[in-house]
């Protein structure tokens, strides 16, 4: 008995570590730039891209608990609409490994991102260019891509969870509350290897990445591009979530602020511009100075990341609890008139909870901050440590506003197609799987 002990003791010694470890992490990226002269969305724009400032990335995050496989998955875009979603998940899950990993795809929501691939009459065009399916396919197959990838580069790992505020960076736009303001929550999730080392970062902020107008004609992820190169400098791959930022726009510092970038970016991005544009007669000092101010929002999110980075201990497992509620509501017409031409249309809420205290809510749309702010005080009631919102996940399908807000000339109530009421709709289903799940 003694020999079988011996030799079942070398052999657990001579176990590699991965096959030791309890937490399993995979990263990797995929660009999904579409090529130049085709459409981009968000601005209703009349003419093509003509040109590309920085690629566009499907960035995923790729977790494995021993129990469950999830994966956090972004994209610079406007948003993944839920069939896109579905044929990622589909084409993904083909992958006989991958056959119950749970998938999550938050899009940026850059106004500069690629466009052709709402195949829908008249709204379609006017939002995100003529439909091209090829252009559709390209975004799936590459961010679909990018979750294989992860999953096969899988190291030990440890994570950690951290809050903060970045403050002066965003600014309220919305009609109904007058005079809001917005909430400067800043959620972090730190992954290192088990040396401690760097390895991946998730940040998550509520704000429309709209630096840059419908005058950029050149492909860019807007500042969230700029906040990811300045954390992954020192942090790892690093990948953005967005938020409740349905009424959130950025808020530009000051003049003198913005100096203190320029010397160290101006003659990069002037020439980046002017490279793709000077042929065309098209650039100008306004656009520059657009990139600058991406430079400096994007530089001083960083900073606050990379605080919250500096307060976060990390650990060699993490609980993780997952919930769906997946529905369906009838398109109503906006106040304007318009409407999805959809008899019905479905989407989903899901509720990721960490270590049993901090929570994850996805919405597949964009919610008002007014929600957020009344879902994280429900949040504390529950026990959890914090709820956070991730934006734009599996869906996109318009603004969710309170009612009051709806009756307006707002951007907002332009594109909230599910009705008056929906928001509130909204708020119910996801206070119910808070409610159903709630911290220990």
């Amino acid at each position: 008995m003694l020999w079988k002990f011996a030799l079942s003791s070398i052999a657990f010694l001579m176990m590699p570590i991965w096959a030791m470890a309890s937490l399993m992490v995979g990263i990797s990226k995929e660009e999904i730039t579409p090529p130049i002269n085709s459409p981009s969305a968000g601005y209703a724009r009349n003419t093509n891209m003509i040109g590309v400032h920085d690629p566009l990335w499907a960035m995923a995050l790729f977790i494995d608990n021993g129990e469950k496989q999830i994966v956090l998955c972004s994209v610079d875009h406007l948003g993944f609409n839920y069939e896109m979603v579905q044929r990622v998940i589909e084409e993904v899950h083909l992958e006989k490994s991958l056959s119950n990993c749970e998938i999550y795809i938050a899009s940026s929501h850059t106004h500069s991102g690629g466009g052709g691939y709402l195949d829908i009459p008249e709204l379609g065009e006017y939002l995100a260019g003529s439909y091209d399916p090829n252009l559709s396919e390209l975004y799936v197959r590459q961010t679909a891509k990018a979750i294989i990838e992860a999953s096969k580069s899988l190291n030990p790992a440890k994570i950690g969870i951290g809050y903060g505020k970045a403050e002066d960076i965003s600014q309220y736009r919305g009609t109904w509350p007058v005079g809001a303001t917005p909430l400067s929550d800043v959620t972090v999730i730190k992954v290192t290897k088990m040396d401690d080392s760097p390895l991946a970062v998730l940040f998550n902020y509520s704000v429309h990445p709209t630096v840059l107008t419908g005058e950029n004609l050149l492909f860019s992820a807007d500042f969230v591009g700029y906040a990811r190169d300045y954390i992954s400098e020192e942090n790892g791959q690093t990948i953005y979530f967005n938020g409740a930022q349905g009424d959130i726009i950025p808020y530009i510092n000051s003049q003198e602020e913005q100096c203190s970038v320029i010397s160290k970016t101006l003659s990069q991005i002037v020439q980046n511009i002017f490279t793709s544009l000077k042929e065309n007669g098209q650039a100008t000092i306004d656009e520059a100075q657009e990139y600058i101010h991406c430079d400096a929002l994007g530089k001083s999110l960083a900073e606050t990341v990379q605080k919250i980075l500096h307060s976060i201990s990390t650990k060699e497992s993490l609980h993780i609890k997952t919930d769906k509620h997946v529905y369906s509501f009838k398109p109503q017409p906006t106040p304007f008139g318009l409407t999805l031409p959809i008899e019905e249309y479905q989407s989903e809420i899901n509720l990721l909870v960490f270590d049993h205290v901090h929570a994850f809510v996805t919405i597949p749309g964009e919610l008002s901050c007014f929600y957020d702010q009344r879902l994280k005080k429900l949040g504390e009631t529950l026990g959890y440590q914090q709820v956070s919102i991730f934006g734009l996940v599996n869906d996109a399908h318009g603004y969710m506003i309170p009612p009051k807000a709806f009756n307006t000339s707002s951007t907002e109530a332009h594109f909230s197609f599910g009705g008056e009421h929906y928001a509130e709709l909204v708020e119910q289903k996801v206070s119910a799987l808070l409610e159903a799940n709630k911290a220990l």
